[in-house]
């Protein structure tokens, strides 16, 4: 995918998506009908997030890529700074193999989302590219989509991925219908809040749990931000020599793709399953507030 600004000076989250068919509610459902149309999650603290979990007969949009804009790459390549020649646009490139099942002999729907506020906003070319394996043999991955808190449709009113204030956080039962082997978390995740407290710059832990059991924790963190500097002409510059695109940040840098990381679960027997995610979101401060943006799949054989 490329990207170029056309009027939009700041870093922003994106997400290129595809919107599962394959039960009786789909996310298209919440776009055309409203998002309070779609299966609301409540996790206790008086806020109802629509559409971000798997149910019975809803499934959650499938992340093809998480993404980010640089600050305002082509259209503030007028901004000088010694030393500095700006690209003139963004390239974001992601192996998906594992997701191939997901756009295999179908039609489907893609979507793009960058959250945008400003005038012109940005433009993006988006090309699937499909090459031939080197094994044959090898055959497509089993998906089931089970979690996605990115608010794609933010403008339509879909709440931000702000459940993780509470213990609960986010969670999620799915059913298999059959044993499932190799089985695999692909997990997407992103902090915002972009002030000095907010879990943008705050570095946060994250706990998975299966069935109750502890299965994997880690603390998402890029410090490689300012490889991108180039990238960043509309970027604010600090009198210590920094500049804000330069900053480390919770799993994302301004102008890249944050790949999944794949969590091992094994094997799992057919029937009912539950995934917690728990995140020890940071406190409001004023109208600033922070939140966490996470996917998951389940790839398996």
């Amino acid at each position: 995918m490329i990207e170029k600004s056309k009027g939009d000076a700041y870093d922003r989250t994106g997400s290129v998506f595809i919107i599962p068919q394959d039960q009786q509610l789909s996310f298209l459902d919440g776009m055309q009908q409203g998002m309070n149309t779609l299966p609301l999650y409540d996790n206790g603290n008086g806020k109802k997030y629509q559409g971000v979990v798997r149910t019975a007969n809803y499934t959650p949009i499938l992340e093809l890529m998480r993404f980010f804009t640089p600050f305002g790459v082509s259209q503030f390549n007028y901004l000088k700074l010694k030393g500095k020649t700006w690209q003139d646009s963004v390239v974001y490139r992601q192996d998906i193999t594992e997701l191939a099942s997901a756009i295999s002999d179908q039609e489907v729907y893609v979507g793009t989302f960058i959250g945008n506020y400003d005038k012109n906003g940005h433009e993006v070319s988006l090309e699937l590219t499909v090459h031939p394996g080197f094994d044959n043999k090898q055959g497509l991955k089993k998906l089931l989509p089970i979690f996605n808190t990115t608010n794609v449709m933010e403008m339509g009113g879909q709440e931000y991925g702000t459940m993780f204030d509470k213990e609960k956080g986010l969670e999620v039962t799915f059913e298999l219908k059959e044993d499932a082997s190799n089985v695999q978390l692909r997990y997407v995740t992103t902090g915002h809040g972009g002030w000095g407290n907010g879990d943008e710059f705050v570095p946060k832990t994250n706990s998975l749990f299966l069935n109750g059991t502890a299965l994997f924790s880690y603390t998402p963190w890029r410090n490689d931000c300012g490889s991108y500097r180039l990238s960043n002409p509309a970027s604010g510059n600090f009198s210590n020599g920094l500049s804000s695109s330069d900053l480390s940040r919770s799993n994302w840098c301004p102008g890249t793709v944050t790949y999944p990381i794949f969590i091992d679960i094994g094997d799992l027997k057919a029937g009912k399953h539950t995934v917690r995610v728990q995140i020890p979101q940071g406190e409001s401060e004023g109208t600033s507030f922070s939140s966490w943006n996470v996917s998951g799949v389940l790839v398996y054989d």
